[in-house]
């Protein structure tokens, strides 16, 4: 059984998550120009070329474990806030906020779904305290965009190490197509999962705030 829901601000590793997703679009960006290089001189490659997407591809993915690192127990942390500030609004385990990723199939919808509760929870308190509805835009464009560069990034890889692509250099120049539209796709995620955790974050501090002003002793003369 869940320990019981205390609320902790999310403020720091929110700083730390925004900033790792915007060096990681950054990131995703400088690949993206790379590959676009390369797709532009038809499909051929140098060992300098290569070297430079080596070398801009392995920043990326060091970034992007570092952004799961500090996004994940963010997520965890907004995930048992909302229960504090909401406790009727969720209909999925703590756990799943971090384990639901990891679930086979299952992570394509559970994360989503966490944070979708959450979201929903955060929202401005309305009548009798329920919360109003927020439109999550930036959520979906993160998720949508975050899915379809994972897919496109596994297809453009296996497309590149084919045995076609090794040699045609039109099909090379496809899955470095692929690549450059997955790349782009990466950094769509990254900004619109930046202003997600910033709202969301926002939101919630909110709340703490409305709570600790409510909370406080009255100041006597």
């Amino acid at each position: 059984m869940p320990s019981p829901a205390v609320y902790r601000s999310p403020q720091g590793l929110a700083s730390a998550t925004t900033a790792l997703f915007a060096l990681h679009g950054a990131a995703a960006l400088g690949s993206a120009a790379v590959l676009l290089a390369q797709y532009a001189a038809g499909g051929s490659s140098s060992a300098e070329a290569d070297w430079l997407a080596t070398v801009v591809g392995s920043v990326e993915y060091l970034l992007f474990l570092g952004s799961a690192a500090v996004f994940l127990p963010w997520m965890y942390r907004v995930r048992v806030n909302a229960e504090v500030i909401y406790p009727h609004g969720q209909q999925r385990a703590r756990v799943l906020a971090v384990v639901g990723w990891f679930i086979p199939f299952a992570g394509i919808w559970f994360p989503w779904r966490v944070a979708n509760d959450v979201w929903r929870a955060s929202a401005p308190a309305g009548e009798h305290g329920v919360p109003q509805p927020v439109p999550a835009r930036a959520g979906h464009v993160w998720w949508v965009s975050l899915m379809l560069s994972w897919l496109l990034f596994f297809l453009g890889t296996e497309s590149l190490g084919s045995e076609a692509s090794l040699h045609y250099a039109d099909s090379r120049r496809e899955a470095l197509g692929i690549l450059v539209a997955g790349e782009l796709l990466t950094l769509a995620a990254m900004v619109s999962g930046l202003l997600m955790v910033r709202r969301l974050t926002a939101m919630q501090e909110a709340h703490a705030a409305r709570a600790r002003a409510a909370w406080a002793p009255p100041v006597t003369a």
